[in-house]
């Protein structure tokens, strides 16, 4: 009874606890066949410890207690069974790989169905030439969000910079607000579940859409890549993030 209520305070006290040492380790996969680079192979990968990769990334995760892991194959849900978390970004375009692999019908049922009974689905885009946008929209718009294939410009001038420093509130900002990335899609909210985390004179950045038991969140760049993890509140906010979805 003593340590049942010692964890109890430290839920309430807490609110986004790291997950206990005692609980099973949580799985973080990152989508590696749909983003399969054959020209910058480590770019957005764990082992990635060049300036496009997501070695920092990784060190955040494993920091919580989770166990990293990349799906190398079409996402079914066989794949998804003991994934609590499912990461991806930067879907290939034909400039960035020889045979881009683009999401199918049957991966978006999957994932769909995956979320709707508890999984945590990460949606990291990039801007107009940096991603595919059609067939990753197919999934998005599932959960009531659509990247809008542009870069955005700061405070929504086609002149304004490209590089954004916002400052957001909410819990995975308290503390250390100030969010920093370089050329981003701006999102489109179509659906009633969203709540935007982050956006510029209006124009939604960062969302969360809650979907029967799991959450999706959704932003317009890899944003926690080597080059900008150390960036403004960056590692910070990422920490409070992932924390929180995978409480």
């Amino acid at each position: 009874m003593r340590a049942a209520g010692m964890m109890l305070v430290c839920a309430i006290s807490a609110g986004l606890c790291s997950i206990s040492s005692g609980a099973p380790q949580k799985v973080v996969a990152l989508d590696g066949y749909h983003n399969d680079e054959t020209k910058q192979p480590l770019h957005y990968r764990w082992e990635g410890t060049d300036m496009g990769g997501f070695s920092e990334f990784g060190k955040i995760l494993t920091s919580l207690g989770a166990e990293l892991k990349t799906v190398h194959q079409p996402i079914t849900p066989q794949v998804l069974a003991g994934i609590n978390c499912f990461i991806i970004a930067d879907p290939d375009t034909p400039a960035e790989s020889d045979h881009p692999k683009y999401l199918e019908s049957s991966e978006i049922d999957a994932l769909t169905k995956w979320v709707s009974h508890g999984g945590r689905l990460v949606l990291l885009g990039n801007d107009k030439g940096n991603a595919e946008f059609e067939h990753f929209n197919q999934l998005a718009a599932r959960f009531g969000i659509q990247f809008v294939e542009t870069t955005f410009h700061e405070s929504g001038s086609p002149t304004g910079k490209s590089k954004l420093t916002l400052t957001g509130s909410g819990p995975i900002f308290e503390g250390a607000p100030v969010f920093y990335a370089v050329n981003v899609a701006p999102l489109k909210i179509t659906g009633k579940h969203a709540d935007i985390l982050l956006a510029d004179e209006g124009t939604p950045i960062m969302a969360l859409v809650h979907f029967g038991r799991g959450e999706v969140f959704a932003l317009g760049d890899p944003w926690v890549y080597n080059e900008y993890i150390g960036r403004k509140d960056n590692r910070e906010i990422a920490t409070k993030l992932f924390r929180s979805l995978l409480r």
